[in-house]
């Protein structure tokens, strides 16, 4: 399976031209299509009582007001790649997740706080992750954007999400110049062996995989200073494995990574 369609998070955060970028760079290399989809209302803002309201309709207004200088940013970024803009009147986290189910990968950033439209944008990805039925790409806001997916860190560890991940990223994968499979210990029994084998299933697919293995740091430092190492242009991973509360409350490796990717981030759950 090809990766044809990318489906891109439009919004007025200080994040988009960031994602707009690693958007139209992987449909360039993949021959994809982009449908970015651009929503009216906010995400996160009940339409409770008549302040709420009020100040609601004055964010669907700035956001209609916004739209044509996105669109023509998206149109101009494009430079020849096919994409398509689609307005929407409903939140974003509930367009977007319906949207997944026919796109092959979505693209958001890691968003931070700044503006009114980065405060309404910074749950998203989290969100997304846990909602959709496919996989999310969260792109770092501010840091350089590769122009080619050539070095993927996989983040491995014996998981259903982790094992989603991979499954989904395989298109990437193969086109890949050199692929790092990276298993912490950590405590856990037969991690070590677990990423030995998917390495090994990697090749089978063509992919130009090796394996790496640590066991003297906690996982969270260790991938962290493994991607730098590796030069690694995107972490592929699964997303919370264990409960988002449990991470919130004991720490994980996809709360850190998101909380601050330093590089582009390809993750399930």
């Amino acid at each position: 399976m090809a990766i044809r369609t990318i489906l891109l998070h439009a919004s007025a955060d200080t994040g988009f031209a960031d994602r707009l970028a690693f958007a139209v760079a992987l449909a360039r290399q993949s021959g994809a299509a982009i449908r970015a989809v651009y929503t009216l209302y906010p995400t996160g803002v009940p339409r409770v009582g008549r302040a709420l309201s009020i100040y609601v309709n004055e964010l669907v207004n700035e956001a209609k007001a916004k739209e044509p200088t996105l669109k023509a940013q998206f149109e101009q970024a494009l430079g020849g790649v096919q994409g398509s803009w689609e307005t929407i009147e409903g939140d974003v986290t509930a367009a977007l997740r319906d949207a997944v189910s026919f796109s092959d990968l979505t693209v958001v950033s890691e968003t931070p706080y700044g503006t009114v439209d980065d405060q309404l944008a910074a749950t998203l990805p989290e969100h997304l992750a846990l909602a959709c039925n496919g996989p999310v790409a969260v792109v770092p806001t501010g840091k350089p954007v590769p122009a080619r997916i050539g070095k993927v860190l996989v983040a491995w560890k014996p998981s259903r999400e982790a094992g989603h991940a991979v499954r989904f990223a395989l298109p990437l994968l193969t086109a890949a110049d050199q692929v790092e499979v990276v298993t912490v210990a950590e405590g856990s029994k037969g991690v070590e062996t677990s990423g030995a084998q998917l390495t090994a299933y990697l090749k089978t697919h063509g992919v130009n995989a090796i394996h790496t293995h640590m066991s003297d740091e906690a996982a969270t430092a260790a991938i962290g200073k493994e991607i730098t190492r590796f030069g690694a242009d995107m972490v592929v991973m699964g997303a919370y494995s264990r409960s988002r509360f449990a991470e919130m409350i004991l720490g994980g490796v996809t709360a850190s990574l998101l909380a601050n990717p330093p590089v582009p981030l390809f993750i399930a759950h």
